[in-house]
């Protein structure tokens, strides 16, 4: 690119030189030419009038000729076109004859410019006087021109090639900036940045560049985390089942196993929609939306109603009337619900109230059951349930709530423990629509 840059500009300026030099090259030879031949003439005037009344006769005067450079030649030829004095052909020629007539000439003869003026009036020449000079005069006096001419076109051809390689350079330098980030990238680094150049464009593109890599980055990260998401949360609902199935195989031969097959199959679908959730969560930014909350108690008190009844608890759900509008999606709502409860019925005890209400201007979900408390310490009290855990502590607080966390924010909502001990309650406040 920089080649190509540096290539067109000094083209371009060789081609306005050359258009612009060769006219001018012209016009002063020819001005060179018309001055010569205007000195030539005036010379000839000068002497035409120094000369005297007569120049023929024994008492003519003498006559003195100026001084001209050693390739200027003066004669003065009589009436008769004959040289009287000077140099000059003995015989006039073709300039002299005409001006013997009463008129001035000027004509190139050979390799010289020959001028001829006659001397007294244009009814009776008394004589004629040549000067001549060599033709290639006026042609060296433009060659010197032409020299200073191609001196200034190579020094405005050379000032554009330092100004042509600076731009190309100051062009070239952030799109080879982004190339080299765009290779980056694709070699998998996608926190590779390109700096401001201070060009619209190159810093238009790097920060698209930069948008595309942050997006990138997110859903890799997302279908990273979808695999132990999922993971856990159809360990979840296996164990549902896994329970349903126990208790009925517990019950003995005669218990009616038609009811805890129907509950398995529930918890076979409740896997089914879990599972789905999230891959699409996994593979999509959610979109805020007005939220549903009478359906999501409804499913949340429909998959969780026999599952803590079974464990001889009670699950409760309390809401408030007049709540503000709620935005979020549906999907994101279920897991978030479900991984709140499902750690209320494996980590606590007691009765699980779902408390719905408006806390300063948006809806706030409380969860709470009666149990001892929560682990850990730290700035937020109970915070560190929600770090992702790996290994043998995956299996405590850690993974579930972690992904209800990530799934609140990503909501433009908030998931914290506002009180861990006794009875720990989670609140997640629900994003609202923006304010006009």
């Amino acid at each position: 690119m920089r080649r190509s840059i540096l290539k067109a500009t000094v083209l371009a300026v060789a081609c306005a030189v050359l258009l612009f030099a060769l006219p001018l090259g012209v016009a002063a030879l020819r001005l060179y030419q018309q001055d010569e031949e205007q000195e030539l003439q005036q010379l000839a005037a000068q002497v035409a009038l120094s000369l005297p009344s007569r120049l023929t006769g024994t008492d003519r005067d003498p006559v003195e000729l100026p001084r001209t450079e050693s390739d200027t030649r003066i004669a003065v030829y009589g009436p008769d076109a004959r040289r009287v004095l000077g140099a000059g052909p003995p015989s006039g020629d073709a300039p002299v004859q005409e001006a013997a007539t009463g008129r001035a000439d000027t004509r190139r003869i050979g390799g010289s410019l020959v001028a001829a003026v006659p001397a007294g009036g244009s009814e009776q020449v008394r004589a004629v006087v040549r000067v001549s000079s060599p033709s290639a005069q006026p042609l060296r006096r433009a060659a010197l021109t032409w020299a200073g001419m191609l001196a200034l076109g190579a020094a405005a051809v050379g000032v554009s090639a330092l100004l042509a390689i600076r731009s190309s350079r100051r062009l070239a330098g952030p799109l080879e900036e982004l190339a080299h980030v765009a290779a980056e990238m694709e070699g998998g680094d996608l926190t590779a940045r390109a700096r401001p150049s201070g060009l619209a464009e190159p810093d238009a593109v790097g920060h698209a560049l930069a948008r595309a890599a942050t997006r990138i980055g997110e859903l890799l990260r997302r279908e990273r985390a979808f695999s132990v998401d999922a993971s856990h949360q159809l360990r979840t609902a296996l164990t549902g089942v896994r329970l349903e199935l126990e208790l009925s195989l517990a019950a003995g031969p005669q218990a009616d196993r038609r009811a805890a097959t129907h509950s398995a199959l529930r918890q076979l679908d409740r896997m089914e929609i879990t599972l789905d959730d999230l891959l699409t969560l996994a593979r999509d930014v959610p979109e805020g939306a007005p939220l549903d909350i009478p359906a999501l108690l409804d499913r949340a008190e429909e998959s969780w109603h026999g599952p803590l009844a079974a464990r001889g608890r009670r699950l409760e759900i309390e809401v408030a009337e007049a709540l503000p509008e709620a935005l979020g999606s549906q999907r994101a709502a279920r897991q978030i619900l479900d991984v709140l409860l499902s750690n209320a019925a494996t980590h606590g005890g007691g009765t699980v109230t779902v408390r719905v209400k408006e806390a300063a201007g948006v809806v706030a979900v409380e969860v709470e059951d009666e149990g001892e408390g929560l682990p850990g310490s730290g700035a937020e009290p109970g915070g560190d349930v929600f770090a992702r855990r790996d290994g043998d502590d995956a299996g405590r607080h850690g993974i579930g709530l972690a992904l209800a966390r990530s799934l609140a924010e990503a909501e433009g909502g908030r998931l914290f423990v506002s009180r861990p001990r006794p009875h720990p309650r989670f609140t997640w406040l629900l994003a609202a629509p923006p304010s006009l």
